[in-house]
């Protein structure tokens, strides 16, 4: 089937792209165009028609890629218009007469791609991450994992818990053949091995959890230290409401900020201190549960005396223009909300530790919840298949051994995935 969809933003622009994937897609082309021939690759100047009544649409511009070099491995026409809302119809429209020809499902280009071994799920999936990447460090690690990195990871682990099945599958086969002992005893400092990358590559979820969701920072401290104020300095708007009155803040209230190129989840909570007011009560317990859930705790102040020696939390002590510079600790940062003084040391420290918990160099972050899972599943298996003994219980390591091999193919799909491919796609925009 020939699918075809908008695959610019909706909405009024100067330029529309209409895609059009599958073995009918030339031909039409050549019925908008009323042309009969187009070279491959090649961007040509087109009037677009409607097929029936034969008025004209809008000039513009279009290419056809021939298959397989073609994004989704099917013969590939990208039909480029003003980009109207009328025109983007018509166009639409025309393509829908046309026998055969549909509109495309989310994520269906993608789809033909991955059924055409154009890329694999770990590269479509960062296509995902590069079209909805917000900051410098997720378009880095979505750039890299299109590239391959991820996906070369996973074959070789793949490549290997192969081999070994294969030396096993041998020794039950062909037994008469007596397989060298070393080859198969060689086989659990292999599975060691690859159980030692595997938690290597695991220890680095963190990483992940920074891309994907942002690094939180929660502010705490007393009712009316600050803490609303500074989420509005950090965010540059009025997220908070401000007011004199102590526990003003009865709810979490959050904000996302590109700090330094990494995306940071800031949330303003309750204050904390002690009341029999059921609402103020139920604000502090969501306070307590986000500092758990943070990986930065900003404790504010407004007097000195009150500061602590706990070293978990990065300290700030607000209006310094009263204090007169009573406080010289270089580990506390001085701050006046009211005259915006100080801030800039906060985002440091924010950056700072941002740059403590996450390797820019590292190129094979864990950045699906499924990859995690996986992993940890082969790792379970591998397990289980270094208390078999390879020579006298082949049959159950290759059980095991092939728990792993499904466990790691699937995050790739370089195994049957059908039952889960829609899950992967139907986050994906139409056009897509």
């Amino acid at each position: 089937m020939t699918i075809y969809a908008l695959s610019t933003a909706h909405g009024v622009s100067g330029l529309a792209v209409i895609r059009v994937s599958g073995h009918l897609a030339l031909t039409a082309l050549k019925t908008l165009t009323r042309k009969s021939h187009f070279e491959a690759s090649v961007m040509t100047r087109a009037d677009f028609h409607e097929p029936e009544s034969g008025r004209l649409i809008d000039k513009g511009l279009c290419v056809y890629f021939a298959k397989p070099k073609s994004f989704t491995g099917e013969d590939v026409v990208e039909i480029h218009v003003h980009g109207s809302q009328i025109v983007i119809d018509k166009i639409l429209h025309s393509l829908g007469t046309i026998q055969n020809v549909r509109m495309a499902e989310p994520g269906e280009f993608s789809k033909q791609a991955f059924l055409n071994n154009k890329m694999d799920l770990t590269a479509i999936e960062a296509m995902g991450d590069l079209i909805n990447a917000q900051t410098e460090a997720q378009l880095e690690n979505a750039l890299s994992q299109m590239g391959g990195n991820l996906s070369k990871l996973y074959l070789s682990w793949r490549k290997t818990l192969i081999e070994l099945v294969a030396y096993l599958e041998a020794n039950i086969d062909f037994a008469e053949e007596d397989i060298p002992d070393d080859i198969l005893n060689n086989i659990h400092s292999k599975i060691d091995k690859l159980i030692t990358e595997m938690n290597e590559h695991l220890s680095q979820k963190n990483q992940g959890e920074i891309l994907r969701d942002g690094y939180k920072v929660v502010i705490v401290g007393e009712p009316n230290v600050g803490k609303s104020s500074l989420l509005n300095l950090l965010a540059d708007r009025d997220i908070a409401i401000v007011s004199d009155q102590a526990g003003t803040t009865r709810d979490a209230l959050e904000c996302r900020l590109n700090i330094a190129g990494f995306p940071v989840l800031i949330t303003d909570t309750a204050g904390l201190r002690e009341s029999d007011n059921e609402i103020e009560m139920k604000g502090i317990e969501i306070t307590k549960k986000k500092i758990q859930e943070s990986q930065l705790v900003i404790e504010m102040f407004d007097d000195p005396k009150k500061i602590h020696s706990n070293n978990t939390s990065l300290k700030v002590l607000n209006k310094s223009d009263l204090h007169n510079g009573l406080n010289e600790d270089n580990e506390i940062i001085n701050i006046s909300v009211i005259r915006n003084e100080g801030i800039d040391k906060i985002i440091n420290s924010i950056s700072e530790n941002i740059q403590k918990n996450y390797d820019r160099n590292q190129n094979t972050i864990p950045t699906k919840t499924r990859y995690i899972l996986g992993i940890q599943n082969s790792i379970n298996s591998l397990e289980k298949s270094k208390n078999i003994n390879p020579i006298t219980h082949s049959e159950l390591m290759v059980e095991e051994l092939r728990y792993a091999i499904n466990e790691v193919g699937r995050i790739t799909g370089h195994v049957d995935v059908e039952d889960f491919l829609d899950v992967i796609f139907k986050d994906f925009c139409i056009g897509k």
